[in-house]
């Protein structure tokens, strides 16, 4: 097992962005050919309500992230000049080459003795970002912007039932610096279960297999329920016990949000009350894959993680697939509520 102790890093404010437009299920189901009494059971069931996708074309995760980032740096009243590095999790780069990181660093104006880089990553995005950046800040660097998200609405074909729904559109930047602090993550893998979550035709490799689909998410929706269910419990038992905790001491579990189904699936065989497990991001947000445990903390805690010190588990699960999860402390963070990117057609 990957696990990483962490005593000088924490977290100082996050932001979340999400698309300016609002979609309607309702009017998307129909527009998808579903009949009503099946809208309806997707609705109860999934909890598909609305999503945020951005309003232009050529609107990209960077653009997302970076109105996340300036929105931070104003609240923490810091200037580019005192980050020494940005790391970017996405799915949706502007390019294949160069990293999307390195021109973010340029547009922000962030000094050029910094390091910057992409992961590409999707669900589990977020936690191992994290561990990325608090190794960072640990081994010396004061200052660390974690970007991540993804403008998942062009992932997906205009006419899956199964996928298009489910997609919305965010951008998060995180900072973390130099706190004294106590952390643990533990992160794991499976490529075997690569094609549960994959695009076809979207890098080099050429499988025949896969010759008739398309350039765009295809989703084994009963592999992925059965991978969530099987993982994710046994991730969180762990992360508690690495920390020396019991389930009731966390104050909050923050969790990737696929959908109401299988968070509530979760909830249930983990035990957790409502108060502690929030799930409504895919209702109002959407599916924000690697931004949507930052998307969560936005939409539905920022009074909490504002106000007074926390202690959480933030556990992130799927595309890869890959899983994983954390236990930190945070301390009255900058965390105002989700912005929503503005844009003009």
């Amino acid at each position: 097992m990957a696990e990483l102790r962490f005593r000088h890093a924490g977290i100082a404010g996050l932001v979340t962005t999400v698309g300016g437009r609002a979609l309607a299920f309702d009017a998307e189901a129909a527009d998808l050919g579903m009949s009503p009494e099946e809208a309806e059971r997707l609705k109860r069931a999934m909890g598909f309500t609305t999503r945020h996708v951005v309003v232009r074309d050529d609107t990209t995760t960077a653009d997302l992230c970076l109105n996340s980032a300036r929105e931070l740096l104003r609240g923490l009243a810091l200037q580019p000049a005192d980050l020494d590095g940005l790391i970017l999790v996405t799915q949706t780069p502007d390019y294949s080459s160069p990293s999307t990181a390195i021109s973010m660093q340029h547009r922000l104006g962030m000094r050029t003795d910094t390091l910057c880089f992409d992961m590409r990553l999707g669900c589990s995005g977020f936690v191992y970002g994290l561990s990325v950046a608090y190794s960072l800040v640990e081994s010396g660097l004061k200052r660390v912007l974690l970007c991540v998200g993804d403008v998942a609405s062009r992932m997906v074909a205009t006419d899956d039932r199964s996928i298009t729904p489910i997609m919305g559109d965010a951008g998060a930047a995180v900072l973390v610096e130099r706190r004294e602090t106590e952390s643990v993550f533990q992160l794991h893998s499976d490529g075997s279960g690569e094609k549960a979550l994959f695009i076809p035709h979207s890098g080099l490799r050429a499988d025949p297999e896969d010759a008739d689909k398309p350039a765009s998410m295809h989703m084994d929706g009963a592999q992925v329920f059965n991978f969530s269910l099987k993982r994710v419990p046994t991730l969180i038992t762990d992360i508690l016990a690495a920390a020396g905790l019991q389930p009731d001491e966390p104050d909050f579990y923050v969790l990737h949000q696929p959908n109401k189904y299988i968070l509530k699936n979760l909830q249930r065989r983990l035990g957790l009350d409502d108060g502690k497990l929030p799930s409504g991001t895919q209702s109002v947000y959407g599916n924000q894959n690697s931004a949507s445990i930052p998307g969560t903390i936005s939409g539905f805690l920022t009074k909490p993680l504002s106000q007074r010190p926390l202690r959480t588990v933030f556990a992130g699960f799927g595309v890869g697939l890959s899983w994983g999860a954390c236990v930190l402390s945070t301390d009255r963070i900058y965390a105002p509520p989700v912005l929503k990117f503005e844009e003009t057609a």
